[in-house]
């Protein structure tokens, strides 16, 4: 019994000596067969990378993609070269916008709640972040203001700051987003600042929430959300609003910059404008460009990526509009973006509208006021504009 037990022991055992080795030739082929397979795929990509025309830009990312870098003795030893040949590569990766996608299309199966910096929310919303303040720059903007209140006392001046979807429609946001209170964010800003009438339009946008204020697929407001903040403004901004406008949907297929940003493109965006139903009169100069038009339109933006730039072509250092409303009031708009589909429900009333952006305009103002006969100043800007705004204190002073 001993001797067929031992024999019966080293049988079994030769068995799961035989099992293991079969196993491990198994697992040996396998990873040869995954090797091979990957260099295929590197080798092919390689050779099809070689060969594709390199893309000037992306559509879906909305930017400049790298191109080939110069090769020179300085762009060798400060590194440089090799930084460009990697975003090179990278930008110019055969299938790059499939694979973004891809990338998106897992991280949401795994439940990701933001793509690059997006908040991806209910409805197929995009939000952009709230972002919190530069204190240093806040502070001297907000002082900066209360300054140029002081120094032109009378003038009526009006600032306003206006809330990100992601404070408006926070019922939308992913459960847990870890968001700042843009609300608190405004209120600090109105204690900050003094000698103007700050207006905060909060509320009524949250009022109407329900509604499409903000773009789906961009971090601007819409049309909508302009319009409604416009209504709360008119008190303050000293005017009784025109009730009937016409309503054109120019656009219905605009994808805007967060859906460039996160490679998210489920929805599609309608554009709208306003035109008040008045017998107004205006034309617009592009005062850097030494250019004027008669509207503050630009229809062929429509057939570029940015739809909203529908509205005088994007930003500019300086815009003037002059109407034949014979008010009798000329308004000086600080702005950033958010403004630029806000000035289709201000013309009415003003018989020169003088748009400056800080960001691109260098200039101070005080002579502008005296030989423009300024009567009315707005301070128009989104809040996450604001607190990273670093122009607007150099143009006051």
């Amino acid at each position: 019994m001993r001797n067929s037990d031992r024999r019966c022991g080293f049988m079994e055992s030769k068995r799961r000596s035989g099992r293991k080795k079969v196993l491990r030739r198994n697992r040996t082929q396998q990873g040869a067969y995954l090797s091979l397979l990957l260099l295929v795929f590197v080798l092919f990509f390689g050779i099809v990378n070689l060969f594709a025309a390199d893309r000037e830009t992306s559509d879906a990312e909305n930017r400049a993609l790298a191109q080939t870098p110069e090769l020179s003795w300085q762009s060798l030893t400060d590194g440089s070269y090799f930084d460009g040949v990697d975003n090179y590569l990278a930008d110019q990766f055969v299938g790059r916008d499939f694979w973004i996608s891809l990338r998106l299309g897992f991280a949401r199966f795994m439940g990701a709640s933001e793509s690059n910096g997006v908040l991806l929310c209910d409805d197929d919303y995009l939000m952009e972040k709230p972002v919190a303040p530069n204190q240093e720059a806040v502070d001297k903007n907000l002082a900066a203001i209360s300054d140029f209140a002081v120094l032109n006392p009378n003038l009526n001046i009006c600032m306003s700051i206006v809330p990100t979807a992601a404070c408006v429609m926070d019922d939308k946001l992913p459960a847990n987003a870890p968001i700042r209170d843009q609300h608190e964010d405004i209120l600090a800003l109105q204690e900050g600042v003094s000698g103007v009438k700050f207006i905060d339009v909060t509320d009524a946008l949250k009022a109407k929430n329900s509604q499409e204020l903000y773009y789906r697929t961009d971090h601007h407001w819409t049309s909508l959300g302009a319009y409604h903040a416009f209504w709360d403004m008119a008190d303050e901004l000293e005017i009784t609003p025109v009730t009937e406008y016409d309503i054109y949907a120019v656009s219905d297929s605009f994808e805007g910059t967060l859906s460039s940003k996160s490679g998210c493109h489920d929805a599609l965006d309608t554009v709208e404008l306003y035109v008040p139903k008045t017998d107004l009169d205006y034309t617009v100069t592009y005062v850097d460009e030494d250019r004027t038009t008669a509207t503050i339109y630009k229809r062929d933006a429509l057939n570029d990526k940015d739809h909203y730039t529908v509205f005088f072509g994007g930003n500019h250092p300086r815009v003037d509009i002059r109407t034949d409303a014979n008010s009798g009031r000329t308004l000086l708009l600080f702005k950033d973006s958010y403004a630029n589909c806000m000035v289709q429900f201000l013309m009415p009333y003003y018989d020169k509208i003088i748009m400056l952006d800080p960001r691109y305009y260098y200039e101070r103002v005080d002579s502008l006021i005296t030989s423009e006969k300024v009567t009315d100043v707005l301070f128009l800007y989104n809040v996450n504009t604001f607190h990273e705004d670093t122009s607007l204190s150099g143009v006051l002073k």
